[in-house]
């Protein structure tokens, strides 16, 4: 009956030390694995023209500008934020000296895990014909901030 008894107090205390060994092992990994950061990215978009566009060719041509900016996550897309710009004539842009000026934040960004894209479509139409130029921006893992130029 003593063996038994010795038995039973090792098998009880050999359970003990892995049960603690396992929840010590379990502590440590969290511990050290990184956390979970949430941030928020800011995107500094700047339109300008490149050219006067005072040229007769260019009298009533306009341009339209689309921004998309999408959350990418385990190859899932989700459009975040969009915004069509009216169409403007050419020659009323702004130089590069004084750009129009978007700024837009994306809140509860998962630095991690996720990236941005930002996507941006210029629509150009001149006395009904059409021309569409697209451009594509990335903003990843521990990128803040991001720029956009968009020449006209």
């Amino acid at each position: 009956m003593q063996k038994e008894t010795n038995k039973n107090t090792y098998m009880k205390k050999l359970i003990i030390t892995v049960t603690l060994l396992i929840s010590g092992l379990g502590f440590l990994y969290y511990k050290q694995s990184p956390k979970e950061v949430s941030v928020s990215k800011n995107i500094d978009v700047e339109v300008y023209k490149t050219s006067s566009y005072v040229a007769p060719v260019y009298a009533n041509a306009t341009a339209q500008l689309e921004v998309t900016v999408v959350r990418i996550k385990n190859n899932k897309k989700d459009t975040v934020w969009q915004h069509s710009f009216q169409p403007t004539e050419l020659k009323n842009f702004p130089g590069s000296d004084n750009p129009l000026l978007q700024k837009i934040t994306i809140p509860n960004v998962n630095d991690r895990k996720e990236k941005l894209e930002v996507y941006y479509k210029v629509t150009y139409d001149s006395k009904g014909s059409i021309l569409n130029y697209w451009n594509i921006t990335t903003i990843g893992k521990g990128q803040q901030t991001g720029k956009l130029h968009i020449q006209i």
